[in-house]
């Protein structure tokens, strides 16, 4: 059985809109059971200097809406593949 991806319909071609709400600008990525891992440098002051992170999510990753908060992660594929 393939697996039916979800398209986004919006306007212009592409543009994911919460079918809820219309919102079709702001939108929240919430992941649960993280491990985040920064790594640091101590300079010569004392102070420290962050070199890298590492975020891994053991649970689910939904996408919300971020006006109404509608449940978008049908689309969640969709949106990792268009951040630049």
């Amino acid at each position: 059985m393939k697996k039916r991806l979800k398209v986004v319909v919006g306007k212009p071609a592409g543009l994911l809109t919460c079918p809820e709400c219309g919102n079709d600008r702001d939108f929240v990525e919430l992941a649960r059971n993280v491990t985040v891992t920064t790594r640091y440098v101590q300079n010569r002051d004392g102070s420290f200097s962050p070199l890298d992170n590492e975020t891994d999510a053991h649970g689910p990753v939904q996408l919300i809406c971020g006006r109404c908060g509608e449940d978008l992660s049908r689309f969640h594929h969709y949106f990792i593949n268009m951040l630049f």
